[in-house]
């Protein structure tokens, strides 16, 4: 049984719209919530219990740099059941970048991202440590910003006053539980926000190494370029039109001078053959000289000479023979010396086409070798390029990943502050925890037709003065409140702790046991159709329940 007595701040069950009559307390508030409780119920209900419960809520400061409190239901109805982004792995990502592996940069990357996006094969989605994506976690009796929303539309009504009459329900929240709570929802939030710079300083790390790279590859993609550009200036300085056309006359005048020498050679050739000639007739000359002298043969007698003269007619007549054939031999050699100044000048025409052609084969091949420079450099500037982009590419990738997972970190904690309540002047926010209590009124009915036991509640809302056309005098206080009816009844009939809560405290204050309450209800009708909330339909509907159930 709860030991809460005294005074406490309690919300309002009843709220006026628009202040249309006096507050509604006591016998009135009593007689109201029977009428709305009893209204529907027909002769087959047998009412059990019938009891005024407060209902624990506790309001504890929540981030401090928010200026906030969250509200903690201490009957554990609520809860904050979630996951939150957790840290990058920083080691393994570590390990990637110092290459222990010996991958390819862009290996190295494509391994970071699948890290980053939790794809590797060490991973894990959900987990309770720092190595999985998600962190999983649970904070009890958290009330969700729905019916945070609920609640303080009542809160500015918080009045503090004496709970006599009133029932609290058992909860096994404690003040040092609920401390627990606050400051585990402050460090998710802190840790939320710590994680988000946890991710953001990764952008810092991976980028350190890949500038690194990129600038090695920036240095490479220059020195492939310089390289080439020698290569090709040296290739190209070996022959150029100009140095073709000069070699070429170059050639012509070798092969010319050549082709003369040759000749030249021949000539001196053909002139030794002539020389050899100039040889013969000087021996016949020599020997013809005796007879050609009119001196020296005059001192001879004619019949003396005969033979000497018919010797020497024998000499000419052989020496014209020889001579002949001298002259033949000459001819010969001399037909022989042409054909060769011919070859000569086919040799020296070849020679001349086979430098041409070694020219234009050189100039080819420098065209060719050109071609393949700048092919081989195009193709290794294209490779540099294509990983330099890439490089960049899974760069810019990698910080979109880790630009989204910092704002999930950020989001995933203002949705969690979404989860308490900004300070305001009131007078509940000026203490760090104060337990605050929620009324209702709670009956037990049993249905004799089905032989079964329900519980049948009135939580707060609000109340207007009854008038045609309307569709009643009390409206709960929002869809959220209407919710939480429907899961009070749901868990009532599955847990039997819950259940015996609410039965235990209906009957330690059950109301059907004052000795009075026929007097209380007549009381509670006449203010009631003093202020105009009900009418005489409605006091004759609270009078046949009354007699009717209780």
């Amino acid at each position: 049984m709860s030991t809460i007595h005294g005074n406490q701040f309690v919300l309002p069950l009843f709220i006026r719209e628009a202040n249309q009559f006096p507050s509604i307390e006591d016998d009135a508030e009593l007689t109201l919530a029977l009428y709305l409780i009893t209204k529907d119920l027909d002769d087959s209900h047998r009412v059990m219990s019938f009891s005024k419960l407060l209902w624990p809520l506790l309001s504890i400061q929540g981030a401090k740099e928010q200026n906030s409190h969250i509200i903690l239901d201490a009957l554990k109805f609520f809860s904050k059941e979630d996951k939150f982004t957790n840290p990058p792995r920083q080691p393994l990502i570590g390990h990637i970048l110092r290459n222990i592996d010996t991958q390819s940069h862009i290996e190295q990357l494509k391994r970071i991202i699948d890290v980053l996006q939790y794809e590797d094969k060490e991973a894990e989605v959900l987990g309770e440590g720092e190595e999985s994506e998600y962190q999983v976690y649970q904070i009890e009796s958290l009330i969700n910003p729905e019916f945070l929303n609920t609640l303080k539309q009542l809160i500015p009504k918080l009045e503090y006053k004496s709970i006599e009459g009133y029932m609290p329900l058992d909860t096994s929240l404690s003040t040092e539980k609920a401390l627990d709570l606050a400051q585990k929802y402050r460090e998710i939030i802190k840790t939320l926000k710590g994680n988000a710079h946890r991710w953001e300083t990764q952008i810092d790390l991976i980028g350190e190494y890949v500038d690194k790279w990129l600038l090695e590859l920036n240095v490479e993609i220059k020195d492939v370029g310089s390289r080439y550009k020698s290569q090709m200036e040296k290739t190209s300085a070996t022959i150029d039109d100009t140095q073709m056309e000069e070699q070429l006359k170059q050639k012509q005048d070798t092969i010319e001078q050549w082709k003369m020498t040759e000749k030249k050679r021949i000539l001196e050739n053909l002139s030794v053959l002539f020389k050899s000639l100039d040889r013969t007739l000087e021996e016949v000359m020599k020997k013809n000289r005796f007879f050609s002298s009119t001196d020296t043969i005059k001192r001879k007698s004619f019949e003396s000479i005969i033979p000497s003269i018919e010797n020497h007619f024998r000499f000419l007549e052989d020496s014209q023979v020889n001579f002949g054939e001298s002259i033949e031999s000459v001819k010969n050699k001399f037909k022989v010396f042409k054909e060769e100044v011919k070859e000569i000048d086919v040799e020296a025409n070849a020679k001349l086409s086979t430098f041409k052609n070694e020219l234009n084969t050189k100039l080819k091949s420098r065209d060719e070798q050109l071609s393949q420079f700048e092919l081989e450099k195009k193709n290794k500037l294209e490779d540099l390029e294509s990983r330099r982009n890439k490089m960049e590419e899974l760069y810019a990738k990698i910080k979109n990943i880790i630009l989204q997972k910092k704002s999930d970190c950020l989001k995933e904690a203002e949705l969690l502050t979404n989860w308490s309540m900004q300070d305001t002047e009131d007078e509940l926010f000026a203490k760090p925890i104060q337990w605050i209590y929620m009324p209702l009124y709670a009956m037990f009915v049993e249905d004799e037709s089905m032989m079964d036991e329900n519980m049948v509640i009135v939580l707060p809302g609000y109340i207007s003065k009854n008038s045609e056309g309307t569709s009643g005098v009390y409206k709960i206080t929002s869809d959220k409140m209407a919710d939480l009816s429907e899961t009070i009844n749901e868990k009532i009939d599955e847990d039997m702790a819950i259940r015996s809560n609410f039965e235990f405290s209906c009957e330690n204050n059950n109301i059907l046991k004052i000795p009075n309450l026929e007097k209380k209800v007549q009381k509670g009708i006449a203010v009631l159709r003093k202020n105009g909330i009900i009418d005489e339909n409605i006091e004759a509907n609270i009078r046949e329940k009354f007699n009717s159930l209780i």
